[in-house]
């Protein structure tokens, strides 16, 4: 094939001698994108929207999820070729642009038959958070999975539709966003499916990569007037805490950062130890309703935080994850020059979600339950002190005081 010339070209950031047309690994499960979670402080719209690039199977995807507080999920998917449109950020409905790299960014959903639109304004709190350094994970002395990504917090302004019902929104209204820029080799299209031609792992390697378990898994990321916080553990069945997490350290109970505002001038740093207390489940079903979070800084110092979930939960299947589009072969698969789908689905019961055709989906592979849900953190020694992030609070496996599907 003959070289081509991108506008990332114009950057003088090359590494190789290759153009930014092409990547280096050849692993059909490379993909690079952007991943954005916006909520309200009211709880009345949990959205997560995300545009990913298959540079080896020239497919670009994207998808947007959103809850509302009466109960319903509002699911939109999009796949083209990806090439020769490589410059353009866009799919389907979707498109984004980026202003400013790490500061100001624009997503969009234009109107379409399946009850999504937003035009939204990004504009980062703090800086972002290099979360996983090349973080690679091996199964029976095989490479499967390396990757590397940042996150961050956001203020958000703008509109969001979902059916019938439309938001508009200021800075000054308390939006707040989450967001993750990530690149590697992972769990995509053929990535999320045993490799048929190999042997299978052995049962003590065979848990789902970057979760562990059984216990209950943490990960947030929650956004306060001056600063961010991001953490995630796995409190195992034995009572012990364990970082979990893309980049997770070994041997550390928890990773974490808390980083100040653009212009704040205080050091971010990292806690050392975390507990989870008083957690209390919807109906005894694995979905958090409220809980305490005690997170011990590098000074000793405690934070305490009482942690109230305030939206319906998001199931990712619907932004195709574990082969969540409606074809079964999961994400980075080419479908055509251009294609969309979407549904509605019903979650209203805690964890049981149910589709347009009244059937329950499945529980995914990886435990009893995985949603997405936004979350108010209440500083308990300060209690004008409140954030409100993204907070996945995830049962695997047998849990104490939480019944099984």
């Amino acid at each position: 094939m003959s070289r081509v010339l991108t506008e990332a070209d114009e950057l003088p950031r090359h590494q190789t001698l290759d153009t930014f047309n092409t990547v280096a690994n050849p692993s059909p499960e490379w993909s690079d994108g952007y991943w954005f979670c916006i909520g309200d402080p009211a709880g009345e719209v949990n959205l997560i929207t995300a545009i990913r690039l298959y540079h080896n199977t020239n497919v670009i995807d994207a998808y947007a999820i959103a809850s509302t507080a009466d109960g319903k999920q509002y699911n939109l998917r999009a796949s083209r070729r990806l090439r020769p449109r490589i410059d353009d950020i866009a799919v389907g409905p979707f498109w984004q642009e980026i202003i400013q790299g790490l500061k100001t960014i624009k997503i969009g959903c234009d109107a379409n038959p399946h009850g999504i639109e937003f035009d939204i304004l990004w504009e980062s709190l703090t800086p972002p958070y290099d979360e996983a350094t090349t973080s690679r994970h091996y199964r029976d002395g095989r490479l499967v999975s390396e990757r590397s990504n940042y996150v961050q917090v956001g203020n958000l302004s703008g509109r969001v539709k979902l059916g019938s019902k439309e938001w508009t929104f200021s800075k000054e209204d308390g939006w707040a966003g989450a967001r993750d820029h990530s690149w590697g080799m992972g769990h995509t299209g053929v990535g999320e499916k045993p490799n048929p031609y190999g042997a299978p792992p052995l049962p003590a390697d065979n848990k789902r990569l970057g979760w562990g378990g059984p216990g209950m898994r943490h990960w947030a990321l929650v956004m306060f007037r001056d600063r961010s916080l991001f953490y995630a553990f796995m409190r195992n069945p034995d009572g012990s805490y364990s970082a979990s997490g893309t980049g997770a350290k070994g041997g550390s109970p928890v990773h974490s950062r808390v980083d100040y505002s653009y212009g704040d001038g205080r050091d971010g740093f990292a806690h050392v130890d975390v507990s989870a207390e008083d957690h209390h489940w919807v109906d005894g079903w694995p979905l958090l309703d409220n809980g305490k979070i005690n997170l011990v800084g590098p000074d000793g110092s405690v934070e305490r935080y009482q942690v109230d979930v305030v939206s319906k939960p998001v199931y990712m299947q619907g932004g195709g994850y574990w082969s969540g589009w409606s074809d079964g072969l999961g994400r980075g698969v080419y479908r055509g020059e251009e294609y969309v789908e979407g549904e509605i689905w019903d979650v209203s019961h805690p964890v049981i979600v149910i589709d347009e055709d009244g059937n329950e989906l499945p529980p995914i592979p990886a435990g009893q339950a995985y949603s997405e849900v936004y979350a108010r953190y209440t500083n308990l020694d300060d209690p004008t002190d409140v954030g409100l992030g993204l907070l996945e609070a995830a049962v695997i496996g047998e849990y104490e005081g939480v019944k099984g599907r």
